[in-house]
């Protein structure tokens, strides 16, 4: 499993939570951290994209 796909589930994990959090706090706490990883995710698909491939 790539990097990003290990990136984009944990996200919608914290999704997840976030909408199963009985607080505002902790609820804002796991959108956040969604955010993050999806951004993670991104930046990640955008260095392998802009990366050359490895030729053996």
């Amino acid at each position: 499993m790539s990097q990003a796909k290990v990136l984009q589930e944990k996200a919608e994990m914290f999704e997840r939570r976030a909408e199963s959090a009985t607080d505002p706090i902790s609820r804002q706490h796991y959108r956040e951290m969604a955010a993050h990883y999806r951004a993670l995710a991104t930046e990640h698909l955008e260095i392998n994209r802009d990366q050359p491939a490895h030729q053996d």
